[in-house]
């Protein structure tokens, strides 16, 4: 007997962390997204590690001038141990360097220039959703097939023994 393949149930809205040591950005960022994603938000990194084990969170938000790590470090280590979200870097300064090691080190999928417009974060939020939601059917039908590879290869030992 072949399983069901169980899927996730699909998310309504897509989890958003933002990360900013600085309130006013934190505070300005929930009032503009708090419609369209769930917004959680951390001064640092330090308090984004236990929003990330206790929950779900499909994106990353993270300013790249914090005073403890720098946001493209902040997304390496989580990268690290949460490789399935998806990752951003928001900044006001223009830099070179930072933005190939963000790419390179942190996988950020998305590059944010501040000020930021608020149609420009929702449509690389949603791209970005959309992807990790792209990733996670993939994985869920693999495991599907590889479960059903088993159940064959056991029906064919037990018919070949019978």
């Amino acid at each position: 007997m072949i399983r069901k393949l169980h899927v996730q149930p699909d998310h309504a809205i897509p989890t958003v962390l933002f990360i900013d040591d600085e309130a006013a950005n934190r505070l300005t960022f929930k009032a503009a997204f708090r419609t369209e994603f769930n917004v959680l938000l951390a001064a640092g990194l330090e308090e984004a590690w236990p929003i990330l084990e206790r929950q779900e969170v499909h994106v990353v938000i993270c300013d790249q001038r914090m005073p403890v790590t720098l946001g493209h470090e902040a997304l390496a280590q989580i990268k690290d141990r949460h490789p399935r979200v998806r990752r951003m870097l928001i900044t006001a300064y223009a830099d070179l360097q930072v933005l190939v090691d963000a790419l390179n080190e942190a996988g950020v999928c998305h590059y944010i220039q501040k000020p930021w417009e608020v149609q420009d974060v929702l449509k690389a939020v949603h791209a970005a959703w959309k992807a990790y939601q792209a990733e996670h059917d993939q994985q869920a039908y693999t495991e599907h097939l590889l479960e059903s590879n088993r159940q064959l290869e056991f029906a064919l030992r037990q018919s070949l023994l019978s």
